[in-house]
């Protein structure tokens, strides 16, 4: 007997995707995860200056502009982030060789530093809760197929 969940649309259709309320379970779940490793970790930042911390250690030199258009944001509220994140030290302003009015940021060794840190207490607490699960509760192979994307 087929359960109200199984019997659901999936999100293409297609009968190898889980239904769309699994999918949408998970993915509040997966947001929740994301918050609760946030908040557990030892990050001092705000989670917006945290992000464009992050942002700038991905893309490598940005710009105020560059950092909003990624992030979705307006110019004006990076601006007060970052000025914060050149006060603590995290990023500084370089010049353009080719535009000397442009000054792009890059994150500093202490920015670098940082931002290693917090990651690594994030995954600190995150192994820390999945090693408290019972081995009958984790699937190697859901986690694997997960994590591949």
């Amino acid at each position: 007997m087929a359960t109200a969940a199984a019997q659901q649309p999936t999100a293409t259709g297609g009968a190898e995707h889980p239904p769309l309320d699994d999918v949408d379970r998970l993915r509040l779940v997966l947001l929740r995860l994301a918050r609760t490793i946030r908040t557990r970790s030892v990050e001092l930042l705000t989670p917006s200056q945290l992000t464009v911390l992050a942002t700038v250690a991905r893309h490598g030199h940005l710009t105020v502009g560059q950092i909003a258009e990624i992030e979705h944001v307006k110019p004006p509220s990076v601006s007060k982030i970052v000025a914060t994140l050149e006060q603590l030290g995290y990023l500084e302003r370089t010049v353009d060789p080719v535009d000397r009015r442009c000054n792009p940021l890059r994150l500093t060794p202490d920015g670098s530093d940082y931002l290693d840190h917090v990651r690594a207490a994030g995954r600190t607490w995150l192994a820390s809760r999945l090693d408290g699960l019972d081995p009958a509760d984790v699937v190697d192979e859901t986690w694997t197929a997960m994590l591949a994307g």
